[in-house]
């Protein structure tokens, strides 16, 4: 079913009114639900959406009333729309109804142009609310990552200057020429990744293996690396830029710049489950090593950055699957380095 038909629940324990309401607003193509009792209502909103409540008044046990009543103060469904069904008069209605929060009413018996105008008019109402909501969040939320992002940065340039002045420094002049080279193409396409809130997999990827032999370099090639791509259809695969970066740096200072053996760091990318799962291995000294070298605790902007943004990210209704787990590696009771899982969708766009 398409994602703007409306759905409209009908609470109402009289056949004729729900006979009546199914064929009047079938035919404009709403998509209609019905419950008897009012007991059921909160199982039923918990298993569907629904754009609008067309609630009876007078329900055995429990009255529309009241329920409208629990609505309101329900966390998940406090905005939902309700429309009171009701044989009372106008007066004592517009009363109850308004000063309980709904929408709208209609009386018995039931007007098929009267039904018809004030659903469609709240749904619109309502449809038209909740989009303005949502611009607003999406854009407050695009202005925070964009923030965030635009902090990588400085934060990748001096760290990149650092090298090349420890370059210049050693007298390795061929060296810092051939960094300043590989580095300025890699910092043109940092930029032009940065003004998008997604890049392809294949640029990511291409734009992370300069990185890392960038570094390589920076470290004296102490540590190698691997980049291994498990996915057979990549090409329209969309990735945030500046998500994976920051972990394959730490890996990189905190674990394998100190280790006393020849540094191993792979970044593994496969499909699983609608999912692109980036596998980060190291064989460094590990975290708990890395926070003794590291009394104060310290944590990075980029790192505390890629937190905000994955927060951020998380919280557009669309995106839930974005996550990070970090987890030591052990052999034989010894720290042997790290493992980063990041996981995304894969239907970005």
């Amino acid at each position: 079913m398409p994602d703007n038909i409306a759905k409209i629940l009908v609470v109402d324990d009289n056949r004729q009114v729900l006979e009546q309401v199914n064929h009047i607003l079938a035919e404009e193509g709403f998509d209609i639900s019905f419950i008897p009792k009012g007991e059921f209502l909160f199982q039923r909103l918990d298993r569907q959406d629904f754009d609008l409540v067309l609630l009876d008044v007078n329900l055995p046990r429990i009255s529309g009333y009241d329920l409208l009543q629990e609505i309101r103060k329900h966390p998940k469904y406090h905005n939902l729309p309700v429309i009171i069904i009701t044989g009372e008069d106008e007066d004592t209605t517009l009363t109850k109804c308004f000063a309980l929060g709904a929408q709208d009413y209609i009386r018995k018996p039931i007007n098929h142009l009267v039904l018809k105008v004030r659903v469609s008019s709240v749904i619109s109402a309502s449809r038209f609310h909740l989009n303005q909501i949502k611009n607003e969040r999406d854009e407050a939320l695009q202005a925070r990552m964009n923030m965030l992002s635009s902090q990588m940065n400085p934060h990748f340039i001096f760290n990149a200057l650092s090298s090349i002045q420890e370059f210049i420094l050693s007298n390795e002049t061929d060296k810092a020429i051939d960094y300043v080279s590989e580095f300025a193409g890699l910092m043109r396409q940092n930029l032009e990744n940065s003004l998008v809130p997604y890049i392809t997999l294949t640029e990511e990827l291409h734009f992370l293996e300069t990185y890392l032999k960038l570094e390589r370099t920076r470290f004296n090639n102490s540590f190698d690396f691997e980049i291994i791509l498990e996915i057979d259809e990549f090409q329209d695969i969309m990735v945030p830029p500046m998500i994976i970066q920051p972990y394959l740096e730490n890996a990189i200072i905190h674990g394998l710049r100190k280790v006393d053996r020849m540094g191993k760091l792979t970044l593994r990318v496969k499909e699983q489950e609608n999912r692109i799962n980036c596998i980060i291995t190291d064989n460094g000294i590990g975290r708990k090593q890395a926070e003794k070298n590291n009394p104060k605790k310290h944590k990075s902007i980029a790192m505390s950055n890629i937190e905000a943004r994955l927060e951020l990210l998380n919280t557009d209704a669309r995106m839930k699957e974005f996550k990070v787990e970090i987890e030591d590696l052990y052999e034989n009771d010894v720290p042997a380095g790290t493992i980063v899982l990041l996981c995304f969708p894969n239907d970005l766009h």
